[in-house]
């Protein structure tokens, strides 16, 4: 591991409050690599809380700093808006006749000591009903819209990205996949009844935590296979297991781990999660594997936020080079998470047909 990495995983660890200070002081060029880093994977709002635990001698000279202070402010305006446009479509909704809950994003920044430090991305949207019923309301409004799967875009308000959800989340595996979509199916009742969190822009609705733990953990792993994942993700999990009564629903989620054959997946985000951000073992799902995370962090240094920055991402713009390309991608996963490589290309053409069939763009 270079210099640079070391002490960039130093910052990450000091802004979590599980380190105090760095293995030595950054030089000028080293501390904007460092900014440089945050950026790639969208938690520079988070490390520049960290900026003022360091001893004197560790601080970044003051251009490096007014920088990052600026892109922090840059992103606290992003977050109260998005937190706004996410308690405004979760109204929207249910004015519609949907009960709703928020998915990841602005749920996820809740969990933060400073909510207003989590980069914010699109408002995700789990809507109450059948996938049917929630097409034909989207479709009413955007009758040309793409229609996903598991979830489509709803411009419905300018400057705001929502996807409405008809699911959660999938595996590539049909028999996995039928676990868990039973599993949400199960919990949907007390998902959609859970109280509403209070934030300044008003009332918001989340997962509760023993759904959220297998919701996000299952979301983590799709995005592996499709673009990439990035450190702002694996905070996201971090602070999700910082929660009081995590502790008490690990055997249930254990228990779903297994059932969807994510074991080796789970004890690779565990070492990720301790190397990174020094998760405690009494709050791990599974005991971590050094072989399994050192590949998965290295995945993860490569692809930055949703491998926006990762080369190997930039797909052709035929329909037909686009799936092979991610398939020979996702090929390099196959000794680790076969089940899910394996059963990829069939997931993806399966998902084309359905739309051809359907007459969906």
């Amino acid at each position: 591991m270079n210099r640079e990495l070391t002490l960039f995983l130093a910052l990450t660890r000091i802004s979590v409050g599980n380190a105090e200070s760095l293995p030595c002081a950054p030089t000028e060029q080293e501390w904007k690599s460092l900014f440089s880093m945050a950026n790639k994977h969208t938690i520079a709002g988070p490390l520049f809380a960290a900026l003022d635990k360091l001893p004197a001698g560790q601080r970044p000279p003051r251009k490096v700093f007014v920088d990052w202070l600026a892109t922090t402010e840059k992103i606290r305006h992003d977050s109260r808006e998005a937190t706004h446009n996410a308690v405004w479509a979760g109204k929207k909704f249910m004015q519609a006749g949907f009960r709703n809950v928020i998915l990841k994003g602005q749920g996820n920044a809740l969990l933060y000591p400073d909510p207003l430090l989590r980069h914010p991305g699109d408002v995700d949207v789990w809507l109450e009903g059948s996938r049917e019923k929630i097409i034909s309301y989207v479709r009413k409004f955007f009758p040309h819209i793409r229609i996903q799967w598991v979830e489509m875009e709803f411009p419905v308000k300018k400057g705001c990205s929502i996807e409405v959800h008809t699911i959660p989340s999938f595996m590539y595996n049909p028999f996995d996949n039928r676990r868990l979509r039973r599993y949400f199916e199960q919990h949907a009742g007390e998902i959609f009844s859970t109280p509403p969190i209070a934030t300044e822009e008003g009332e918001m609705r989340i997962p509760p935590l023993q759904v959220n733990m297998l919701f996000q953990l299952t979301h983590i792993y799709r995005h592996l296979f499709n673009e990439g994942i990035g450190l702002r993700q694996i905070m996201d999990y971090y602070y999700l297991l910082q929660q009081d009564e995590v502790i008490q629903y690990i055997p249930e989620t254990v228990l779903m781990v297994k059932k969807l054959h994510m074991e080796r997946f789970c004890q690779a985000l565990m070492y990720v999660l301790q190397a990174v951000y020094g998760l405690q073992e009494e709050r791990m799902i599974l005991p971590p594997c050094p072989e399994e995370g050192q590949f998965l962090l290295s995945e993860v240094l490569q692809a930055g936020n949703f491998g926006h920055t990762d080369e190997r991402n930039h797909l052709r713009q035929d329909k037909w080079g686009n799936f092979w390309q991610k398939t020979f991608r996702n090929w390099r996963f196959i000794s680790h998470y076969h089940r899910e490589v394996l059963w990829n290309p069939w997931y993806r053409l399966t998902q084309f047909a359905w739309r051809k069939y359907k007459g969906y763009n």
